[in-house]
């Protein structure tokens, strides 16, 4: 391989999709090209000349222990952090290209960041709210999103009562009422424990028809559920496949 291009290891998908409702469409097709991305924090060498495509409408992992530079790149790639050199692209299927930009995408951060006295409901109304929804369309894309991801029962409770891995949940319904095509997810399963990090796993492969999914992570479950697979890693202050 030559250095410093990663190709994604791609997975042939056992289990079909979910069906969507009609609320949410099919994604809009866009690739990622990364191309000789390199970034340092003082002396600290976090990626250098790293490249890689993620496709579109697939499940993408960026693997690699911690310290490797995965969550960096997925802030780099969701255009909230700048490379000190290289490029990124979203690529559409006419040609046409556009650099990062965070108010395209949805992002779900490590940890539930949900407001703890507000509802379920309320908290993913918020979101589409945000995207310029009318508040009745908004409530009704909320109630789909958290049927979506398996909460329709929990619409109505507070934040603060539900479990760590309802609450990741809360936050990938909050990123589908967002209605981007990419959704960035950053270690979304790091305080959860095998039972919830397999629920997060299948959830993901079922919405990868709303949009193109990319997760920095570790975990070998979540590893093992996606489509695709980038290695991330620093060897001497370099990033190599």
């Amino acid at each position: 391989m030559r250095s410093g291009v990663h190709r994604c290891r791609h997975r042939r998908v056992v289990n079909p999709p979910r069906s969507v409702d009609s609320i949410t469409q099919r994604a809009v097709q866009v690739f990622i090209d990364v191309e000789n991305a390199s970034k340092s924090f003082g002396p600290l060498i976090v990626l250098k000349d790293f490249s890689c495509t993620i496709a579109s409408g697939r499940v993408t992992a960026l693997v690699g222990p911690s310290g490797s530079g995965k969550s960096t790149l997925l802030a780099a790639m969701a255009g909230f952090q700048r490379l000190d050199s290289g490029t990124i692209r979203y690529r559409h299927p006419n040609g046409t290209t556009d650099l990062p930009n965070a108010q395209r995408i949805a992002w779900v951060p490590q940890g539930a960041n949900s407001l703890g006295a507000r509802s379920a409901l309320d908290n993913v109304l918020l979101s589409a709210l945000a995207s310029g929804r009318d508040l009745t369309s908004a409530r009704e894309i909320a109630h789909a999103q958290l049927q979506k991801v398996g909460l329709g029962d929990k619409a109505h409770v507070l934040a603060r009562h539900l479990s760590g891995g309802e609450l990741q949940r809360v936050g990938f319904a909050r990123a589908l009422a967002a209605e981007k095509p990419i959704i960035f997810a950053d270690e979304p399963t790091s305080s959860l424990d095998a039972a919830n990090t397999f629920q997060i796993a299948e959830l993901l492969l079922s919405l990868r028809e709303i949009a193109s999914i990319v997760v920095a992570t570790h975990d070998p479950i979540l590893v093992e559920a996606a489509q695709d697979v980038v290695q991330v890693r620093r060897e001497h202050g370099a990033v190599s496949a």
